[in-house]
Order: structure tokens, then C-alpha cells, then sequence
């Protein structure tokens, strides 16, 4: 496989790992899943995994358009910027679909429920009435199905990808006097 497939290839998997990783992390001191809920961490719990889940995103891409630069002899014009960084996007997206799958169906397959429940637990001891708690349980474990949080997981990642790469791509890329004094 060519280089310039097989490095966003492996740094999407690592990408997507990490964020699978410090999902887990945070699930285990709950900051997220049903314990944030009782103990009102999740608020935190998400922030830090979006920032982190950009860092790690950012980070990636970055290292990505310096080894393809490298590749090419310190050279790397927009469009490969472009294409590397979509090439890493859309494995990222892809790796984070089947992690996603992988937790909500194997890992936790009880996670929407348990939401579900402990949302309702909350509604309930805040004197809510039947048709909310029911409206928000039913809100609660369509966010939390396997489908919905693999679609977020794809199109966030590919979006937000895509959208680093045009930026790195502009600050990396080789510039016309860079070329000429080689």
C-alpha cells in the first residue's frame, strides 16, 4: 500500500482509538454515561471529550501533512494537503463507527437503557409529570442508540476533519519561493 494511503490510514485508527480510549476513561470516574448523570458531571464530561476528541483530530491531521510533506521531499501543495486530509478524516470516521458499534453494542449494550433510566430517575425526583419524563425518555434512547451516536461519530469526524485539513493545508502547505530554493 502507498504511503500516502497508509499513514492517515493507521493515524485515523490511532485517532479513533484514542477518543474510544478516553470515552472509556471518563465512563469509568463518571464524566460520562449514567453515573454524570446522577452525579451532574456530564456537562463536564462532554466538554472534555469534544475538546479532546478535536485535539486528537488536529494533532493527527497535523502529523499526518508533515510526514506526506516529508514523503515528498519537503514539498506538499493544497491538494495533497486536501486529499491526505481526507483520506484521514474518512478512516478516523470509519475506525470511530466501528469502535462506537463495538461499545454500544458489545462493550455496553445497556448504556441507552441506563440513561434512559436514570433520566427518568432525575425527571421523577424533580416532580416532573408523566408526559415530560416519558417524552424525554423516549428523546433519551433515540440519542443514545447505536445508529444515531455512529452517525454523529461519522459526520463529526468527517466534517470536522475536513475542516482542519483546509486550514493546516494553508498553513503547510509549500509556498511558491519554498519550491524555488531547492
Amino acid at each position: 500500500m502507498k504511503r500516502e494511503y497508509s499513514i492517515p490510514l493507521a493515524v485515523g485508527l490511532i485517532i479513533a482509538f484514542a477518543g474510544t480510549v478516553l470515552m472509556l476513561i471518563l465512563l469509568a470516574i463518571d464524566y460520562v454515561g449514567p453515573g454524570s448523570v446522577k452525579n451532574d458531571n456530564l456537562m463536564y464530561g462532554g466538554t472534555i471529550l469534544f475538546i479532546f476528541l478535536y485535539i486528537f483530530l488536529l494533532v493527527g491531521l497535523y502529523v499526518v501533512l508533515l510526514k506526506i510533506k516529508k514523503l515528498n521531499q519537503d514539498s506538499l501543495t493544497f491538494l495533497q494537503a486536501i486529499r491526505s486530509g481526507m483520506y484521514t478524516s474518512l478512516s478516523t470516521a470509519l475506525f470511530s463507527v466501528i469502535f462506537t458499534i463495538v461499545f454500544y453494542e458489545f462493550i455496553y449494550p445497556d448504556y441507552g437503557l441506563e440513561m434512559a433510566k436514570v433520566v427518568s430517575d432525575k425527571l421523577e425526583s424533580a416532580s416532573a409529570g408523566p408526559e415530560e419524563v416519558a417524552e424525554k425518555i423516549a428523546e433519551q434512547t433515540k440519542y443514545y442508540s447505536t445508529g444515531v451516536q455512529a452517525q454523529f461519530s461519522f459526520v463529526g469526524n468527517l466534517i470536522t476533519g475536513m475542516a482542519f485539513s483546509v486550514l493546516l493545508g494553508l498553513f503547510l502547505k509549500t509556498r511558491k519561493g519554498d519550491v524555488m530554493t531547492k
